[in-house]
């Protein structure tokens, strides 16, 4: 069913033509339709939001008493940022939970105009407001010294919404997500999990993590740890560590992390029956492993060292895998040349192959990430190793919180959350699904 949108102008006209490749991608990613404006006599009827890439008043003033909501790009008084940049979000209840107090670096800010200070400040650089919020007119008109997003037409949006590049970014986001509401900018459940890495079952530890005590810190603190293990490590078990995996599904479980965990072994220029081979060699250790030690294995794929070329997708599917989980970096990094979606990183999963076989994201453990992920209603699934939970898990133990905080998500395994990656609405009495993976799991 078709999905009314919103409709945006965007003045000056000049500002609309430079920034047209970004209003593009946002209209091709969401219900938004973006128009230049000519601010000479404009009508405001119809507009559900206004875009000025200037410093004039009377432009926005106007739009906001015809109850208009206006974002504002203020470039006057720049001022060079100390490095390295911290962006300090405040506490309103206006700000997304992602971002609502929280102190965050952004290495590409070099300059940032000043904003009106009387006004609530969502947002500072180096002890000055950045972000600030109007709302005193019943309609809000949020004022930004960053420029919007340099975007070009071969660009993809995780290119400017990750831990090295995001603030230009999120101000905007914040607000397209205020004016298309719940059911424009529709998000699934918050679910997360962490993923470790390597680690194998032939001993009750395996570097810095022992089983047990995993399985008791993911109680304490409310986290579901996923296992990604090698098949060729599957050869042997610990038959105590296998029965405390049977025991705690709601705290552990298991996928696949390769076949051999040799250097881009699925990101290498096989032939078909060569592919097809390599995995089920790996897929049968697996089987035999599920048999004798009672753990199942989620047939979610994880690459080793994040190498995963689509060409690999086809014997993926043809024997039963479900989804890859794969960072975006790694997407590109491996697969030079492909033409991306300019959205690529806005939705939850990106269908690779001429099968579509999902590959759903994964962060690394830097805090910028994760919040990035949690804003875009996105799984949270954060990749980690061994060494991650030296000193007593303490650093997990702060990415759990963290993640608590922000969005109070189901923690699951890793074959729920592929299950999981739709979006849903009930229309007319009709449920309408948009699915983000091959294979579903929706609760009626």
């Amino acid at each position: 069913m078709l999905q009314s949108r919103i409709k945006i102008a965007v003045a000056p006209a000049a500002g609309y033509e430079i920034h047209k490749p970004l209003f593009d991608m946002l209209s091709g990613a969401l219900a938004v339709d973006f128009r230049q404006c000519d601010t000479a006599g404009e009508n405001y009827s119809g507009l559900d939001g206004l875009i000025v890439v200037s410093d004039e008043e009377g432009v926005v003033r106007r739009a906001m008493e015809h109850g208009v909501p206006c974002y504002q790009v203020h470039s006057l008084n720049p001022r060079t940022v100390i490095k390295p940049a911290i962006v300090k979000f405040g506490s309103s209840n206006m700000i997304h939970r992602a971002f609502r107090g929280a102190d965050l670096t952004d290495a590409s800010l070099k300059q940032c105009a000043s904003v009106p200070q009387s006004h609530e400040t969502f947002a500072e650089v180096d002890g000055r407001p950045v972000w600030s919020v109007d709302a005193t007119s019943g309609c809000r008109c949020h004022h930004v010294g960053v420029d919007l997003p340099h975007f070009v037409e071969s660009d993809y949006f995780q290119a400017h919404f990750r831990a090295a590049r995001w603030f230009a970014m999120a101000p905007l986001l914040h607000f397209l997500q205020e004016l298309l509401g719940a059911e424009g900018w529709k998000k699934a459940e918050p679910r997360a999990t962490f993923i470790i890495d390597d680690p194998n079952f032939h001993h009750r530890s395996y570097g810095y993590l022992d089983f047990a005590g995993l399985i008791k810190h993911a109680e304490a603190h409310n986290y579901h740890a996923t296992v990604a293990t090698v098949p060729l490590d599957t050869w042997y078990f610990n038959r105590k560590v296998a029965a405390l995996f049977r025991a705690h599904p709601q705290q552990v479980s298991v996928m696949m992390h390769g076949v051999n965990h040799l250097a881009d072994e699925l990101a290498r220029d096989y032939r078909k029956d060569e592919a097809l081979s390599l995995l089920a060699a790996g897929l049968r250790r697996i089987v035999a492993f599920e048999a004798e030690s009672g753990v199942k294995v989620d047939r979610i794929m994880a690459a080793p060292h994040g190498a995963f070329k689509e060409s690999i997708t086809e014997p993926l599917l043809r024997l039963g895998f479900e989804a890859g989980c794969v960072s975006i970096g790694s997407l590109t990094r491996w697969n030079v040349g492909k033409n991306w979606p300019p959205h690529l990183g806005m939705p939850m999963a990106q269908a690779l192959g001429q099968e579509a076989f999902p590959i759903f994201h994964r962060t690394s453990t830097s805090e910028t990430d994760i919040r990035l992920s949690a804003f875009l209603g996105h799984p949270v699934v954060i990749a980690t190793h061994h060494h991650d939970y030296a000193r007593n898990f303490t650093r997990i133990a702060s990415l759990a919180k963290m993640v608590n905080e922000i969005s109070t998500p189901r923690w699951m395994t890793i074959k729920d959350i592929s299950q999981t990656n739709y979006l849903c609405s009930v229309e007319n009495e009709v449920l309408c699904v948009t699915p983000y993976t091959r294979r579903l799991k929706i609760p009626l």
